[in-house]
This record gives structure tokens, C-alpha cells and sequence, in this order.
């Protein structure tokens, strides 16, 4: 086998052919868990689980318990099925992981997953582990979706549930709830709850869905850029009710900052704000780039630098017990909301 993408990974489900070995890893674990689920439910399904399915906790797991169910024989079922989750090869040598590949017998899937345990492939037994991988099983990395495929995800998920969601509502959605595929699929299964069926508005979002933090600092930063004091203050007034940190709402408005900081001086050499992503990792998040563009074109170089000023001694102050969390929160927004309005005089 080799490293598979997403499409390869189904047809093996669909036809019931299965590599002797996979390994999951990236960064989008409602992915990985889908298709674990997937695997478990067409490889065991109700075939005495309780002997074709073995799930171990490979921050605790030996090598050695691995490598004797490795050898397990499927019974009533054509398959058995091992499931090993943060598993650290680091700590494994290059004699011992040969010894699994070679110890898998017919009809065992052996499928290792990454939550917590980052793989580092450059080096060691890690190397080793991935070449075999490749050599004698699956690999599949699972990176985040882009909004357009979560969009594309939230439509289908709601039109299941017998409701329909618009393109441009469904990309809306996506901003506001972020990027994590396990609460698209809660808001969404709310949303149709409370509908029932057909059409999803805008306003049954505006009552019901859940608005990320990055959202609501990105929609925080647009009224105190369009000189809207009110709104500004609404919205933290909401934050502090939903009992979010003050270090983590100036977090997230900081960084509302710098993505715009970022397409502006990029705007300045020709580029587009797409291009951004290619020199810092947005993990396909790039929209929040656009949108960083859009808040920022009415503000020069010069006023975002002084406002990431203006957020970097915040965090200090925030970082101090001498100070009042709610005092600096509210003195940095009207010293943001001052520096943006000498662009609009």
C-alpha cells in the first residue's frame, strides 16, 4: 500500500478490503474518528466484538501487548480489528516495530491513531514506523477542511435532516462557529432540531448557533473600526457573560490585529491576502484573511502597528494582579477605537 487519502480510504470500506496495517494522523480528529468508526463497524460490526475487537490505550500499551494481538485470529468474522490510539513509536527500536509488520497475520487490522501524540516522521524509529507504514500497510494524514468544504459539510449534514441550507448561509455559519467538524455537526443538528424542515435563515443561526470566540473578536474589531462604540461593547459585555478570560478575549482580538497587520504589509508588495497563508500556518483558515482585508482597508500600517502596541501592553497589564481585568479591557478598546478614527477624519 502507500499513503491514501480520503477517497482510497472509503473504497476500502465500501469493498471490505482492508490493509493489514493504517495509521491516522493530522490534525482533524473528527475525521480520524469517523473513519475509525467507519472501519469498526463494516470490519466487526456485531461479530463477537468482545473477541474481533481489541481497543488499547497506547499512552500505557506495550510494545509486546501489541505484538500478541497482532497475532489474534478472527473468530466468526473476517476480520479483528486492533485499535491503538497515541501510540509513541519514539520509544519503540527499529528491531521491535519490524517485528509488528512481520507478526500481522491474515485477516488482522492493526490501526493506529493520533490524538494527542504528534508524529515527528523526519527521524528515528518514527521514520522507520511510517516507511513500513507505507511499505506493508495505509498511512492517511487528515488535515483541516477549508470553509468551503465545511460548508459543504454543513448542507449535507442538514439536508439528513430534512432541512435546506443556502450556500452563503452555510459559509456564514462555518465563520462563526469555526473550524472543528464535531461542533459544525452539533450546531447544525440543533439548528434543525429547532427547525424541523425546510429553509435555515439567518436569523435561526442568530438564535441558536454558538459564535466562536475568534468570531466574536473579529466582529468586535469591525465596530471598533467603523467608529460603533455601542456594538463594540455589547459584544465584550457578552463575552464576559458567557464567563469567557479577559486574557483570552485580548488573545483573540490580538489576533484579529495581526491578520490584518499581515494582508496590509502584503497588500503593500503586490499580494494578495490569500498569499499570507504561504508564510504562516493558517491550517486552511485562510477566509479569516480576506476578512482580516476587508477590516483593514481603511487603516494604514502605522495605525495597526500602534494598536498591536496597544494589545501587547493590555497583555502585560492583564498578566499583573495589581490590575482590573474588566478596567483594561475596556481602556484598550477606546484606545483602539481612537487610534482607527484619525483614518476616518
Amino acid at each position: 500500500m502507500a499513503a491514501i487519502g480520503e477517497d482510497v480510504l472509503k473504497l476500502h470500506i465500501k469493498d471490505a478490503k482492508f490493509s493489514s496495517a493504517y495509521i491516522f494522523y493530522g490534525e482533524d480528529d473528527f475525521m480520524k474518528r469517523f473513519y475509525l468508526d467507519k472501519i469498526k463497524a463494516k470490519a466487526v460490526g456485531d461479530n463477537l466484538p468482545e473477541f474481533n475487537l481489541h481497543v488499547l490505550d497506547g499512552t500505557k500499551a506495550g510494545i509486546d501487548e501489541i505484538l500478541e494481538l497482532a497475532m489474534s485470529i478472527p473468530m466468526m468474522s473476517d476480520y479483528v480489528l486492533v485499535i491503538v490510539n497515541d501510540f509513541d513509536f519514539s520509544s519503540v527500536s527499529d528491531e521491535k516495530i519490524e517485528e509488528l509488520f512481520a507478526s500481522l497475520g491474515e485477516g488482522i487490522i492493526m490501526l493506529f491513531y493520533s490524538q494527542t501524540v504528534k508524529p515527528n516522521m523526519q527521524k528515528g524509529a518514527w521514520k522507520k514506523a511510517m516507511k513500513l507504514f507505507k511499505e506493508k500497510g495505509s498511512s492517511v494524514k487528515f488535515e483541516k477542511k477549508d470553509a468551503r468544504e465545511l460548508a459543504k459539510i454543513a448542507m449535507s449534514a442538514a439536508k439528513k435532516r430534512g432541512c435546506y441550507f443556502p450556500q452563503y448561509l452555510a459559509a456564514s455559519f462555518v465563520e462563526r462557529v469555526g473550524n472543528d467538524l464535531f461542533l459544525i455537526k452539533n450546531e447544525v443538528e440543533k439548528l434543525c432540531a429547532m427547525k424541523g424542515e425546510g429553509e435555515i435563515t439567518a436569523a435561526d443561526i442568530d438564535a441558536i448557533t454558538v459564535k466562536t470566540l475568534d468570531a466574536s473578536a473579529f466582529d468586535l474589531t469591525k465596530a471598533l473600526i467603523s467608529g460603533n462604540p455601542n456594538k463594540a461593547f455589547d459584544i465584550l459585555n457578552d463575552l464576559k457573560q458567557q464567563r469567557e478570560e479577559a486574557i483570552m478575549i485580548l488573545g483573540a482580538i490580538n489576533s484579529s490585529y495581526i491578520d490584518m497587520y499581515r494582508v496590509k504589509v502584503a497588500s503593500q508588495k503586490g499580494l494578495e491576502p490569500a498569499a499570507v497563508a504561504n508564510f504562516y500556518s493558517y491550517n486552511k483558515a485562510d477566509w479569516k484573511l480576506k476578512r482580516a482585508a476587508f477590516n483593514a482597508k481603511n487603516l494604514s500600517v502605522s495605525q495597526l502597528r500602534r494598536s498591536i502596541n496597544v494589545l501587547c501592553d493590555a497583555d502585560e497589564k492583564l498578566k499583573s494582579v495589581n490590575n482590573d481585568a474588566t478596567v483594561v479591557l475596556d481602556e484598550t478598546l477606546v484606545k483602539l477605537m481612537l487610534i482607527a478614527a484619525r483614518s476616518q477624519q
